[in-house]
């Protein structure tokens, strides 16, 4: 498929006979040894493309580590794409700060997790570290590297967002392949994070509050289901409907998608007493139900801290997530899935990897339910009874048939004979 050659001058070449014009390429005063490696390499790119196939692992690797040089002279036979721009340049951070710069709509928390990525990756890597140069291997040791350090939720989330950056990289030629393909993320459930706040719980966190807004953003959040700060910082007196009893609720992290850009919330009984107070004090011309300073994600987390803290009460994990965590919990014992998912906004699968939970409630109300009695209709109920029929009939017999079969002493002397059909007489012996 390809030969190494040596010029009359020491140089050495690889020609591909697998091409109708054999073109050469010439690598330089090399050692056999080196040449021939790169003759391997050479047939593994021509296989792959003319089996249409991706290129391995490791064929892949160094197609990305050589230099520009060696790399102008394959594309030049015509067995690789040229790279364009210089890909060697283009660096871990560069590829992020790409990426975040091309898209077109990206929230703040979005940034700031995609921030937060870039630096573990260039804590592993390094800033400068070339993003071609990064294969599958150092990938299985970033991530081995992230389980020394934090829980497994946050290592498959760091995975699946390197694996995305990388993606990107590949689909604009910046790199040979996606190193993190098949890395294997994990699960991004935290069960042990998950917790129910109980009602007694929010009713001393509520008087512990500095004042009424900061009671109805816990409300809003605990009964009313609201991710704060997000959709909190866009609900406005005019998406209240008091006759109707409920109100809109805007959902910036849904935005993107076709229908899902907002969605219609109850005014739950436990919400409209201080809702309908709030209005009745707010100052003419207010738009918002809750002033501005509010709709801060730090203000809003330090401030029910803060009463949580004054109330006595250990703060618990995802203190304003498992808020309205807690209310998809209750309302889904008593409302049809698909109802409260539209309430509330999130797909059954989230609910259940991130929100359902299993409270004592429910242990205690399982184990306090009466046992269903039979019923004529219920078969296996009818079954059991019948056993339990046939056991005591059993049981109520067996005393009367041993007294039957008893032999009183006064008729010993008489044996009991079965009298034969009629025209059989009985046969005796001598």
């Amino acid at each position: 498929m390809a030969s190494v050659c040596v010029e009359p001058n020491g140089r050495r070449l690889i020609q591909i006979n697998e091409l109708p014009s054999r073109p050469k390429v010439r690598l330089g005063k090399v050692s056999d040894k080196v040449a021939q490696s790169i003759r391997v390499k050479v047939e593994a790119l021509i296989a792959a493309k003319a089996s249409g196939q991706p290129l391995d692992r490791e064929t892949a690797a160094w197609l990305g580590e050589i230099d520009d040089r060696l790399h102008q002279k394959l594309a030049r036979v015509g067995i690789v794409q040229p790279r364009g721009e210089a890909v060697e340049a283009v660096t871990l951070t560069q590829l992020v700060d790409r990426y975040i710069g091309k898209r077109s709509k990206i929230k703040p928390n979005t940034r700031r997790n995609y921030e937060a990525t870039k630096r573990l990756l260039t804590e592993h890597f390094g800033p400068s570290h070339p993003i071609a140069s990064i294969h599958a291997g150092h990938a299985r040791d970033y991530r081995e590297w992230l389980v020394g350090k934090y829980a497994p939720a946050t290592v498959a989330r760091e995975i699946k967002r390197a694996r995305q950056f990388f993606e990107y990289a590949k689909d604009h030629r910046l790199t040979s392949e996606n190193p993190f393909a098949k890395i294997k993320a994990g699960s991004q459930k935290n069960i042990r994070r998950k917790h129910f706040v109980e009602r007694d719980v929010i009713e001393k966190v509520l008087a512990a509050c500095a004042d009424d807004n900061w009671r109805l953003l816990i409300l809003l959040t605990r009964y009313g289901g609201l991710r704060i700060p997000s959709e909190l910082q866009h609900l406005t007196w005019h998406d209240i409907d008091w006759h109707g009893g409920k109100f809109t609720v805007r959902v910036p992290k849904k935005e993107h998608i076709v229908g899902h850009e907002t969605r219609v919330v109850p005014i739950f009984p436990e919400i409209r007493p201080l809702l309908q107070r709030a209005f009745d004090n707010a100052p003419d011309g207010s738009l918002h139900v809750l002033p501005r300073r509010f709709h801060s994600e730090g203000y809003a987390y330090a401030g029910v801290l803060r009463a949580v803290e004054r109330a006595s009460i250990q703060p618990w994990p995802k203190l304003l997530q498992n808020l309205r965590a807690s209310r998809e919990t209750e309302l889904m014992r008593q409302e049809p899935a698909h109802v409260v998912h539209a309430w509330l906004g999130n797909s059954r699968e989230v609910a259940e990897d991130h929100y359902l939970m299993v409270t004592d409630e429910d242990y205690a109300r399982a184990s306090a339910a009466p046992a269903p009695s039979p019923t004529a209709t219920d078969p296996v109920s009818k079954a059991v009874q019948k056993a339990v029929q046939s056991a005591t009939v059993t049981s109520n017999q067996q005393p009367s048939q041993e007294k039957e079969t008893a032999v009183s002493p006064a008729n010993t002397r008489y044996t009991a004979v079965q009298i034969p059909p009629r025209g059989v007489e009985p046969r005796f012996s001598d």
